[in-house]
């Protein structure tokens, strides 16, 4: 019997400890990542951020962008409330909703960009949740996604979870959980692409993302066939 579904909702306890523990360090390795989001998506966008988790991305491009509209999408109503606290503490403008990425409550074309950071293993229907994600983008829009790999090497794996907030003795012990709830649950990068391939997207590349422990998809919505 499986004590953890990955599959679920955070619980308010798991919700905690990702936000205190991990957050910080994994918004740490999204340099590349968020300088990607703010070419692709231009001045006065609207983002889509799909398991904004605590809001910590939405916010770093709120800050960091020109004019951008930014929305995260939870499930747990702990992280959402975190979000939404920050939000408030910043003076920001982002809002904070809670549902699914199988069915994302936005119209279609609804964004010119939707991202998602380490959420995709989450998702019980991972085609579903990327086809939602394709279809609330513009025509033209983009998308970015990245996710843990399960290739993910040890020693790779290692560095990352030495950048946790945890203390200094426990920080290899902490690579048990990566690997158990994370890395092992994931999806390589050759499965990431063809999960990516029925989508309507032109240019889909996935590449090594952030930290060396993830992959990043990005792809290029294709404009409406004509008549």
């Amino acid at each position: 019997m499986m004590i953890f579904n990955v599959t679920d909702r955070y619980n308010p306890l798991e919700a905690f400890l990702f936000d205190f523990l991990v957050a910080e360090a994994v918004l740490g390795t999204l340099g590349e990542f968020k300088g990607d989001i703010l070419a692709s998506a231009g001045p006065s966008a609207r983002i889509l951020d799909v398991g904004c988790g605590g809001g910590q991305l939405a916010l770093a491009l709120e800050r960091e962008g020109n004019g951008l509209s930014g929305t995260g999408l939870d499930l747990s109503l702990g992280q959402l409330g975190r979000a939404r606290g920050r939000a408030r503490k910043a003076g920001a403008q982002a809002s904070f909703v809670q549902a699914t990425a199988l069915g994302l409550p936005f119209a279609d074309e609804s964004f010119d960009l939707v991202c998602s950071v380490d959420c995709l293993k989450h998702w019980p229907q991972r085609g579903v949740g990327l086809s939602e994600c394709v279809r609330v983008l513009k025509p033209g829009g983009t998308l970015l996604l990245t996710e843990v790999d399960r290739k993910c090497p040890v020693r790779t794996g290692l560095r990352f979870v030495r950048q946790w907030n945890v203390p200094f003795f426990l920080k290899p012990f902490s690579l048990v959980p990566f690997f158990l709830f994370a890395v092992l649950r994931s999806v390589t990068r050759e499965e990431a692409l063809v999960l990516a391939q029925p989508l309507p997207l032109d240019g889909v590349r996935v590449e090594t993302g952030p930290a060396g422990v993830n992959w990043t998809l990005k792809g290029t919505k294709r404009p409406t066939p004509a008549g």
